[in-house]
């Protein structure tokens, strides 16, 4: 596993998801001794910090799990088959596509 890596992947996806899915306006991220994401989601607050040091791998399978904690408490659980099926807005789809690649990528709680 490459720790660096992959922080940097999980903060470009978590930058590319919340302005992405961010009600308008409202994604902000701050980079200073930590980098600091927050954003708004159905009016919901969104904030995660993560380190800008180097990462030891517990590091990292660490905000894997509290990114999807994040997510899933603001209702932004991985899409089912069904529901990718069902959505008729193009929009939508392309919302639930890249939704669906960020749980790929963050795998689920029993992996970490």
């Amino acid at each position: 596993m490459n720790i660096k890596k992959d922080m940097a992947t999980l903060i470009d996806l978590s930058r590319k998801f919340g302005q992405t899915f961010c009600d308008k306006d409202t994604f902000e991220e701050i980079s200073s001794n930590h980098i600091v994401q927050q954003w708004k989601y159905n009016s919901d607050t969104f904030i995660i910090t993560f380190p800008t040091t180097q990462s030891n791998e517990i590091t990292v399978t660490n905000y894997y799990a509290k990114l999807r904690r994040k997510l899933t408490e603001i209702n932004l659980a991985a899409p089912t088959e069904s529901s990718m099926r069902l959505v008729s807005n193009f929009a939508r789809v392309e919302e639930l596509v890249l939704l669906d690649e960020l749980w790929e990528e963050l795998g689920t709680d029993d992996e970490s």
